[in-house]
């Protein structure tokens, strides 16, 4: 779940930065209260909607609304949409600076109440999508601050952001209803298991079970001083001192792998690829007009709207696009990395695909498909498949690095010379990137 939030609230942001608003919609010719009359029709149909799908479905239903909470996300992003570009929310908060955290505020009232309504919705939930956040606020904080003291500098937002990444964790675990590792016994294991793969965290961490059983492990931060190896209790009341090596072993390829910043990168290349759709949209809109006096007859005509509701759909389009087929295959992959890793260090698959074997039944899950993981069964036949042929894992990772760098110098090159033919040199271009 916290890959969807996060994924959740970044489409969420590029869309603020990118959607345009309608021009000449019927709103604009309303009178306030007319509006605000039917912005408050909206929202109680919003909740009326949701109601009606938790009460017909999800209750009904339970354990087995994958779709429906699909759909319903999707409810929640053409709500968002809505008061963006037909109620004008973009144009109003626009002019004010930190617009973007209320803006991302907005978004986050139609977000949680489509949590509560589909039953995800708890206090430890909260704290938990409330660690997620503060630190993103943080950063749009920092961005918005320098800018209103007109103290921009190339390579601030990176900077910011490498900032923010630095110190998040220890935010993040001061509000995460976590506390430490006090069983002795698995923490002897852990520094000697540690200590042989040289790598160090500044404390263990237990996370309680919200919204069901939550099985999982992870690694919060990068530097050593705010690096953190959590667990989750089930997930320790679940499997052996080895199968939780296993699964340690698991994220230490992770780090050794560098994930968390080939991710970075991945994430990063998106606002690029809707940059570079964006000016290919428009070159191909221009084509149907034959001179420029044509197009800005037509972008001051009502007939506008059409071209604007095209782009909004292309870029909401594009966004599903990247994040479930391009985001999602890079991210399986990485994934499936880690397993590998885990299988080279201990020396056999046993142990990890044991761990795995033992979450698919604890959660009902072993056969299901996963858009982010691959299936809980994927992975162990593939891990398997990997035991008997070694020389897989070498192959898997020459092969995942060699696709993204193709697909960063596809993106960049493109970016390029579009900012080419509009004669934008090489060190402006750099200053608009970073």
């Amino acid at each position: 779940m916290i890959y969807e939030d996060l994924l959740s609230f970044w489409i969420a942001y590029l869309l603020w930065e990118f959607l345009p608003t309608l021009s000449n919609n019927p709103f604009t010719k309303l009178s306030p209260i007319q509006v605000i009359l039917f912005y408050l029709i909206k929202e109680f149909l919003f909740i009326f909607v949701l109601m009606v799908i938790r009460k017909k479905y999800i209750l009904k239903f339970q354990g087995s609304h994958n779709i429906i909470e699909k759909f319903s996300l999707f409810l929640v992003f053409i709500f968002y949409i809505t008061d963006l570009s037909v109620f004008g929310l973009k144009d109003w908060f626009y002019q004010y600076y930190y617009a973007s955290l209320f803006i991302l505020f907005w978004f986050l009232h139609y977000y949680l109440l489509f949590r509560f309504l589909t039953l995800h919705l708890s206090y430890h939930y909260l704290r938990f999508f409330l660690g997620l956040i503060i630190p993103f606020s943080i950063l749009i904080f920092i961005d918005e601050t320098l800018a209103y003291f007109r103290l921009s500098f190339t390579g601030q937002f990176l900077l910011s952001l490498l900032l923010i990444l630095i110190i998040a964790p220890y935010i993040i675990i001061k509000i995460w209803p976590v506390k430490k590792l006090n069983d002795s016994f698995l923490k002897t294991h852990l520094n000697t298991f540690l200590e042989i793969c040289k790598i160090s965290f500044k404390d263990y961490l237990i996370i309680p079970s919200f919204g069901g059983k939550v099985f999982t492990a992870g690694v919060l931060g990068f530097l050593p001083p705010f690096k953190y190896l959590f667990f989750s209790s089930s997930l320790l009341n679940l499997l052996t001192i080895e199968e939780i090596l296993a699964v340690v072993a698991h994220e230490i390829g992770h780090i050794k792998k560098n994930h968390g910043f080939l991710l970075l990168i991945l994430l990063i290349s998106f606002p690029i690829l809707l940059l570079n759709s964006v000016y290919i949209f428009t070159l191909i809109f221009s084509q149907f007009f034959s001179t420029i006096e044509d197009i800005i007859e037509f972008l001051k005509s009502e007939s506008v709207i059409y071209f604007e509701i095209g782009l909004s759909l292309f870029l909401i389009f594009l966004s599903i696009l990247f994040f479930r087929y391009i985001f999602a295959y890079f991210l399986r992959n990485l994934e499936r990395e880690a397993d590998l890793y885990s299988l080279n260090l201990l020396g056999e698959a046993r142990p990890i695909t044991s761990a795995l074997y033992k979450i698919g039944q604890a959660t009902g899950q072993l056969f299901h498909k996963s858009w982010h993981h691959y299936g809980l069964w994927e992975r162990i036949e593939f891990l398997r498949f990997a035991e008997l042929n070694p020389s897989i894992i070498k192959q898997h990772s020459r092969r995942i690095r060699i696709f993204l760098l193709l697909w960063l110098m596809s993106n960049f090159i493109l970016m390029f010379s579009f900012f080419y033919l509009e004669g934008i040199s090489l060190r402006e271009f750099l200053q608009i990137l970073f």
